[in-house]
């Protein structure tokens, strides 16, 4: 298995720290979001990673990574920097967004889904909102689940009619790394992706009948799109 990390955007909603560093060097007590995952993935036996890196990536420099840039990153969103790395679609794909902190439990459940494409759900999301309150419920990847199939997702989609968050991690299987580069370089011909975010290419891929699966996961979780959100997710990781 392989993974991949997006890291290429700039962090403009929380300028206290990307005046200096990209958003996903960020630490959490002492070690940053970016080291947390490719350690967490380390230690899942997860030894392919990459990242793709665009704002400031002189910064992001580990050892035994490969690399992807996504030269256009001030221009386009979360969907181009993902298939900046389409090189890297060859084998079963763990993908996560960068700006996110997450316990052991959640990506060692992604791991070990069989589904051939599955995206992480937590269903009690909304608790966490409440402290968020420059990042408010109508900014989350809402998603509405159905029979174990997820329907829909995005960030329009009515609060009432939905039943979980996607928290930004998703896994597809070799198999499905074909289909996904195929229908990216369709949506290209009909559409510009500039500014697509993952999520509305999950939307792509369900009007096409494409089956996403849930994988329901618990424990501690925090994406960090503001210094309040860094101040939540400091207090919740406030590791011994």
């Amino acid at each position: 298995m392989k993974s991949i990390i997006i890291a290429a955007g700039s962090g403009r909603r929380i300028p206290e720290f990307s005046k200096l560093i990209p958003k996903s060097l960020i630490k959490i007590n002492k070690k940053s979001l970016l080291k947390r995952q490719i350690d967490l993935m380390n230690k899942f036996q997860i030894s392919q990673i990459a990242i793709v890196k665009g704002f400031k990536s002189n910064k992001i420099n580990f050892k035994k990574i490969k690399y992807f840039h996504n030269k256009n990153y001030r221009k386009n969103e979360q969907l181009d920097s993902l298939f900046s790395a389409n090189d890297w679609f060859t084998d079963d794909l763990l993908v996560t967004f960068s700006d996110i902190i997450y316990e052991d439990s959640i990506i060692k459940k992604m791991i070990k889904c069989k589904n051939n494409f599955t995206i992480a759900i937590q269903k009690n999301w909304k608790k966490k909102y409440k402290k968020r309150f420059d990042h408010p419920v109508d900014q989350a990847d809402k998603v509405f689940i159905k029979d174990d199939k997820i329907i829909d997702i995005g960030k329009k989609l009515p609060e009432e009619k939905t039943n979980g968050e996607f928290l930004g991690i998703f896994k597809i299987n070799k198999k499905m790394c074909n289909v996904f580069i195929n229908q990216y370089n369709m949506l290209k011909k009909s559409k510009k992706t500039d500014k697509l975010q993952v999520h509305d290419f999950f939307r792509y891929l369900i009007k096409k009948n494409i089956n996403i699966k849930p994988t329901y996961v618990n424990g501690k979780y925090m994406e960090i799109d503001t210094y309040n959100d860094f101040k939540i997710a400091k207090e919740m990781f406030n590791e011994k």
